[in-house]
Protein backbone atom coordinates (compact mmCIF):
# COMPACT_ATOMS: atom_id res chain seq x y z
CA UNK A 1 0.00 0.00 0.00
CA UNK A 2 1.06 3.88 -1.10
CA UNK A 3 2.85 5.25 2.10
CA UNK A 4 1.05 9.09 1.27
CA UNK A 5 1.25 11.58 3.84
CA UNK A 6 -1.24 14.88 3.68
CA UNK A 7 -0.93 17.95 5.56
CA UNK A 8 -5.14 18.52 5.98
CA UNK A 9 -8.28 16.04 4.75
CA UNK A 10 -10.84 17.72 3.57
CA UNK A 11 -13.95 15.65 3.85
CA UNK A 12 -16.84 17.06 1.09
CA UNK A 13 -16.67 19.24 -1.75
CA UNK A 14 -19.05 21.19 -1.36
CA UNK A 15 -18.84 25.11 -1.09
CA UNK A 16 -17.35 24.82 2.14
CA UNK A 17 -15.30 21.87 1.48
CA UNK A 18 -14.18 23.16 -1.91
CA UNK A 19 -12.99 26.15 -0.84
CA UNK A 20 -11.29 24.63 2.27
CA UNK A 21 -9.37 22.80 -0.15
CA UNK A 22 -8.70 25.15 -2.71
CA UNK A 23 -7.38 27.68 -0.13
CA UNK A 24 -5.22 25.00 1.68
CA UNK A 25 -4.10 24.47 -1.54
CA UNK A 26 -3.08 27.87 -2.45
CA UNK A 27 -1.00 27.85 0.43
CA UNK A 28 1.01 25.06 -0.71
CA UNK A 29 -0.44 22.42 1.52
CA UNK A 30 -0.73 18.73 0.39
CA UNK A 31 -4.42 18.17 0.65
CA UNK A 32 -6.57 14.91 0.10
CA UNK A 33 -10.34 15.66 -0.59
CA UNK A 34 -12.93 13.32 0.01
CA UNK A 35 -15.94 12.74 -1.92
CA UNK A 36 -18.82 10.36 -2.16
CA UNK A 37 -20.93 12.00 -4.57
CA UNK A 38 -21.09 11.93 -8.62
CA UNK A 39 -18.53 13.11 -11.28
CA UNK A 40 -20.22 16.36 -12.61
CA UNK A 41 -18.95 17.99 -15.38
CA UNK A 42 -19.22 21.60 -15.54
CA UNK A 43 -22.26 22.78 -17.98
CA UNK A 44 -22.93 19.03 -19.40
CA UNK A 45 -24.21 17.68 -15.92
CA UNK A 46 -25.96 20.86 -14.82
CA UNK A 47 -29.37 19.30 -15.91
CA UNK A 48 -32.02 21.90 -14.42
CA UNK A 49 -29.41 25.12 -15.42
CA UNK A 50 -32.08 26.50 -18.42
CA UNK A 51 -35.40 25.61 -17.02
CA UNK A 52 -38.35 28.27 -16.19
CA UNK A 53 -39.96 28.38 -12.89
CA UNK A 54 -43.07 26.85 -14.66
CA UNK A 55 -40.82 23.68 -16.23
CA UNK A 56 -40.51 22.50 -12.67
CA UNK A 57 -44.05 20.22 -10.83
CA UNK A 58 -45.54 22.70 -9.07
CA UNK A 59 -43.38 25.28 -9.96
CA UNK A 60 -40.80 24.24 -7.66
CA UNK A 61 -43.06 25.39 -4.60
CA UNK A 62 -43.67 22.48 -1.82
CA UNK A 63 -47.31 20.89 -2.04
CA UNK A 64 -49.73 20.26 1.10
CA UNK A 65 -48.62 16.61 1.30
CA UNK A 66 -45.22 17.97 1.42
CA UNK A 67 -45.37 20.20 4.17
CA UNK A 68 -47.27 17.31 6.16
CA UNK A 69 -44.67 15.09 5.57
CA UNK A 70 -41.65 17.30 6.44
CA UNK A 71 -42.30 20.10 8.98
CA UNK A 72 -39.84 22.12 8.48
CA UNK A 73 -41.13 23.16 4.70
CA UNK A 74 -43.98 25.14 6.11
CA UNK A 75 -40.78 28.14 7.45
CA UNK A 76 -40.19 28.44 3.89
CA UNK A 77 -41.77 31.90 2.79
Amino acid sequence: MADNHYDAIVVGSGISGGWAAKELTEKGLKVLLLERGQNVEHIKDYKNAHKEAWDYPHRDKPTQEMKEKYPVLKRDY
